[in-house]
């Protein structure tokens, strides 16, 4: 059994569990806290495999010059059980009982050798801003975000999460939105063409959208709903689809590094979030006076998957850039990166490219069957959703997909996600490619746990 892939699978249910009605959840509240729990546990997990096999090849090494010493005869398995436990209760502690009942017998010493691992992890992280002060919320005034008139109680989740202290590196810069200082976004040519597009794709009344691209946007949501959760959980799901053959060393880099991106991109996006504090579609359609404006126009808005009667919404915080767009833009690139030395990283042309589906790339194509589409997730009106298995012929494909998926929803603006010129930097795209190179160059740099040192 890869200890790895086992303890993941642990910590997606958990993840699971903690937005599901019926368990002591809201430990880890949306996709920021998300991200950061899984890029908390997995480092742990990295870190027993690095200070039993490399020990300089350690994040606690490398990040804090932390040296510790393994005891003689330790058991990797066991010195990864500690970790992973140690970190899991740290980030889960409702849920203990869960994480005793999928452990087995370890030897103490081992087990007691990761608990350390995970517990200077701990302490490193501990004030690291992610309980700090939510700052004032901004004025509002033309383009500010508000809450969604669907859900007026909703709040602003994650104000401060920018300043939450990186995993890997300094911030990555992002431009300016279209139309960004105007007294009428709608003058800028960029914006005023998302605008139109989301009006009609996004729209609850389908407008020009297809079934297609409906489907799309379901399946790719994972909006916080009942028994699914949110995007980080999403993104490893689909790291699972390509690590059955890793080595134990190998999927412990692996989830480590993708986790960690997510974990930076979380910091990074909503940072400028709330930097921005733009208006999503449903607020921004309702209340341009520049003509286009339509103030009854309501968004097919994120799935209530497993919640009769409810009506879908969109998310509670302000929409530049895409979350979705920067964590699955890191994820995707890390997974590219991975293949070894001479792997090109995705850029942006090549997910515009991918615009029109794109040719198979061996070692990228994947089919993934998402919990939103599984064949037993209920939708608000309570038929059951057809199982549908997706083929994603190119990690650059995936990219779009996803990003593209909060247009047909009509929760973000496409430049939210996607520029429409290559070279931009806008959106949540070129940033989360940008961190997901950023942190793999970290991991592999001298000594790197599957590489030279």
């Amino acid at each position: 059994m890869n200890k790895v892939l086992h303890w993941n699978a642990i910590l997606l249910e958990a993840s699971r569990r903690d937005h599901s009605q019926g368990y002591a959840n809201g430990q880890q509240p949306g996709p920021t806290a998300t991200s950061r729990a899984m890029a908390i546990v997995h480092l742990a997990i990295h870190d027993a495999v690095a200070y039993v096999n490399k020990p300089g090849a350690a994040y606690l090494k490398k990040k804090y010059n932390i040296t510790l010493q393994k005891p003689p005869g330790a058991k990797l398995d066991d010195v990864i059980d500690g970790a992973a436990v140690t970190a899991l209760k740290a980030m889960y502690p409702k849920y203990a009982d869960y994480f005793d009942d999928s452990l087995e017998a370890t030897q103490a010493a081992s087990f007691q050798f990761g608990e350390q691992i995970a517990i200077s992890l701990l302490e490193n992280r501990a004030n690291d801003g992610s309980v700090g002060p939510v700052p004032a919320a901004a004025a509002a005034g033309y383009g500010a975000h508000l809450q969604d008139p669907y859900n007026i109680s909703q709040g602003q989740l994650g104000a401060q999460w920018g300043a939450v202290q990186h995993f890997v590196g300094p911030r990555k810069s992002l431009d300016d939105f279209p139309g960004h200082g105007l007294p009428s976004f709608m003058a800028n040519d960029h914006y005023a063409e998302d605008y139109r597009e989301v009006r009609s794709l996004g729209s609850a009344a389908r407008g020009d959208r297809t079934a297609e691209e409906t489907l799309i946007g379901v399946y790719w949501a994972y909006d916080g709903a009942h028994g699914i959760g949110v995007p980080p959980r999403l993104y490893n799901q689909i790291a699972r689809r390509l690590a059955s053959d890793l080595s134990m060393s190998q999927a412990a880099e692996l989830f480590a590094q993708i986790n960690v991106a997510m974990a930076d991109a979380g910091i990074d996006a909503w940072h400028y979030k709330y930097l921005h504090n733009l208006w999503r579609p449903v607020i921004g359609i309702r209340h341009e006076t520049a003509g286009e404006g339509d103030c009854f126009w309501a968004p097919l808005g994120a799935p209530q998957t497993n919640r009769l009667g409810a009506r879908a919404t969109t998310p509670p915080f302000p929409a530049y850039p895409s979350g979705h767009a920067t964590f699955g833009a890191a994820l995707f690139q890390s997974l590219r990166l991975r293949s070894g030395p001479g792997a090109v990283p995705i850029g942006v042309a090549d997910v515009l490219a991918a615009a029109t589906g794109g040719a198979s790339v061996p070692g990228e194509t994947f089919t993934f069957v998402s919990d939103e589409l599984d064949g037993r997730a209920l939708d608000s009106d309570g038929s059951v959703r057809t199982r549908h298995e997706r083929v994603i012929p190119s990690f650059a494909r995936a990219v779009y997909e996803n990003a593209i998926s909060r247009v047909y929803l009509g929760v973000h603006w496409r430049f939210d996600g996607l520029p429409r010129e290559a070279a931009d930097n806008i959106g949540g795209v070129p940033l989360g490619l940008a961190i997901g190179q950023q942190v793999h160059e970290y991991f592999n740099q001298f000594p790197s746990l599957n590489g030279a040192g």
